[in-house]
């Protein structure tokens, strides 16, 4: 495991500051958690059998008072298959200051947008590894280099963030014969993006702007030859108008989200490129009287300059034309679907069981996750669960339906905060 570049001069600027006795820390607050589980696949649409892992979790908060807070988080972990996979990720490294009514982050961070349950359009900040095994699905999520300010604007909160590079998601690619994959890394290209966030009485909203590169890799044909085709991984240039609302009401969550994406596509038959688009995510939560929470929602989305992948006369293109339509999910010029989500606790929140899912149409395709969760005590927690997609091949979740899996996980986790005087 190594650290980018980018974050080198901030931690080499924290470690002299310590060493010089310019810093000193007033008080460290973190986490730290053990977890030993069992999939029964590796992830990576393959046939390969399961695997075992063992992994380290941590999470500090360092706070030097006026000088402001260093924040980490990362993981170590290992497998008993070594897939050239990483083992260890630093998720977030910050540092913090308040400047007045504004505050200063500077390192690598997690920026998260959006309010909708399970799919957000506006979310284009931060990569996620869909290759990571982890019962959580916001433990695939890791941190982009940045600087980003916060400051009060008229009644809600002004964010704009600057990136020195792209990002970008890692996913799982189907195996086919004949194909080999090129994952070229994302441009070092700057982007920005900026948020209005306002917080009302029963009403949260926000409006925001993204221009940068598609954390989705867009699948080009890079070569063909007697041996193969070379199918190559890009992010392409996109922007992104977005808004959001959580509104309650009699108990009732609803949330609301929309982007409109405007990318390189150069019309119908450009297929190197993601096609505009115009998405909209909104429902409702509800309390049930058993104790249980029921969260709906709709989905909807219109893809600009759409046409079949059938149009292609080759073979080949059109097989790869297939791929980056599904990934995108852009298969058909208008899709609308459902997301669900049912989640229960018993015996004071210590048992707690929860299901969720997404199916779209037209052609029906989706995923499905479930998992149950004990607390045995305060340090220990074991966790079992399934994740399954279904559908036919060409659509965004059928092509993942060889990654089927089962879990258990067993998590011994320890948590304090420390104070220091001097």
């Amino acid at each position: 495991m190594t650290l980018r570049r980018p974050l080198l001069p901030l931690v080499c600027a924290v470690a002299a500051a310590l060493a010089s006795g310019q810093l000193l820390a007033q008080s460290v607050d973190g986490s730290l958690s053990v977890r030993l589980e069992g999939w029964t696949g590796d992830g990576q649409l393959s046939d390969r059998a399961g695997l075992a892992a063992l992994s380290l979790w941590g999470r500090s908060n360092i706070d030097f008072g006026d000088a402001g807070q260093l924040v980490g988080q990362g993981w170590l972990r290992e497998s008993t298959r070594d897939d050239g996979a990483p083992r260890g990720r630093m998720r977030e490294l910050y540092w913090r200051r308040d400047f007045g009514p504004a505050t200063l982050r500077v390192g690598r961070q997690m920026l998260v947008w959006g309010r909708a349950d399970g799919l957000n359009p506006t979310d284009n900040l931060s990569p996620r590894d869909f290759t990571l095994l982890t019962p959580e699905v916001g433990d695939q999520r890791h941190g982009n280099e940045a600087v980003s300010v916060s400051l009060p604007v008229g009644s809600g909160e002004l964010t704009m963030a600057w990136f020195p590079k792209a990002a970008s998601h890692t996913i799982p690619l189907p195996e086919i014969p004949g194909v080999r994959y090129v994952v070229e890394s994302p441009p070092r290209e700057s982007q920005w993006a900026m948020k209005w966030d306002v917080l009302g009485d029963g009403i949260d909203w926000s409006v925001s702007y993204f221009d940068g590169h598609d954390p989705w890799p867009d699948f080009n044909i890079a070569s063909v030859s007697a041996s193969g085709v070379e199918v190559a991984l890009r992010n392409q240039r996109t922007r992104v108008l977005g808004a959001d609302m959580s509104l309650v009401r009699d108990r009732v969550v609803w949330r609301a989200e929309a982007a409109w994406s405007r990318t390189q596509s150069e019309g119908p038959q450009d297929f190197l490129h993601k096609k505009p688009q115009l998405w909209f995510v909104g429902g409702g939560e509800w309390e049930l009287h058993s104790g249980a929470t029921l969260g709906l929602q709709l989905t909807v989305k219109r893809v600009f300059d759409f046409a079949p992948v059938e149009t292609l006369s080759s073979p080949i293109e059109r097989e790869v034309a297939r791929i980056q339509t599904a990934t995108a999910a852009q298969s058909s010029r208008y899709q609308a679907g459902l997301v669900w989500r049912l989640a229960r606790r018993w015996y004071q929140d210590r048992l707690r069981a929860e299901a969720s899912g997404v199916t779209l149409g037209p052609h029906c395709n989706g995923s499905f996750r479930a998992q149950l969760e004990y607390a045995i005590t305060d340090r220990w927690t074991f966790q079992t669960g399934v994740v399954s997609a279904f559908g036919a091949q060409g659509t965004t979740f059928g092509q993942l339906e060889r990654n089927r899996l089962a879990f258990v996980q067993l998590r011994f986790g320890i948590a304090g905060e420390h104070s220091f005087t001097h």
